[in-house]
C-alpha cells in the first residue's frame, strides 16, 4: 500500500512535491501554489523491471523504463529513464487501485483519468 513520505527534498523554485511509496510503486506529485497538479511520475514493477509514467502540463505523457545503474564489476551509476516497452493501461490502473493506500482519492482519480485518456494504445 502506498504510504506518504512526509519529508521530501525541494529545490529552490521547484513546485511543492509529495511522495507516496510502496514495495511495488512510487508516486511523485508536484503541485503549484494553488494546489493543482503540474506534473507527476508513477513508477511501478519495482524492483524487477521498473517502469515509469511521467506527465506534465507542458510535455504530456511518457512511458519509460528505469535503468537502475547496475554495472557488473563496477560502481553503480545513477538510475536513468530509458525507452522500454508498451504501457498496458488497464494493468497499471488496476495496480494503482490496489496500492492506493494514503494516496488522496482526487490524486488517484487524476492519474487514472490521464492514463485512460492520455495514452494512445499504438504509441505506448
Amino acid at each position: 500500500m502506498l504510504r506518504e513520505i512526509k519529508e521530501t527534498s525541494r529545490k529552490p523554485g521547484e513546485p511543492h512535491k509529495r511522495w507516496f511509496s510502496s514495495l511495488d510503486m512510487d508516486v511523485f506529485i508536484w503541485l503549484d501554489d494553488a494546489g493543482e497538479i503540474v506534473s507527476y511520475q508513477l513508477t511501478y514493477d519495482k524492483p524487477h523491471r521498473e517502469k515509469a509514467v511521467t506527465w506534465s502540463r507542458d510535455s504530456g505523457f511518457l512511458h519509460l523504463g528505469v535503468d537502475d545503474g547496475s554495472r557488473p564489476g563496477k560502481h553503480p551509476g545513477s538510475p536513468l529513464l530509458v525507452t522500454d516497452g508498451r504501457l498496458v493501461p488497464g494493468r497499471l490502473i488496476s495496480l494503482l487501485g490496489n496500492e492506493a493506500g494514503d494516496l488522496d482519492p482526487w490524486i488517484r482519480d487524476f492519474i487514472i483519468d490521464g492514463i485512460e485518456t492520455g495514452f494512445d494504445q499504438d504509441s505506448c
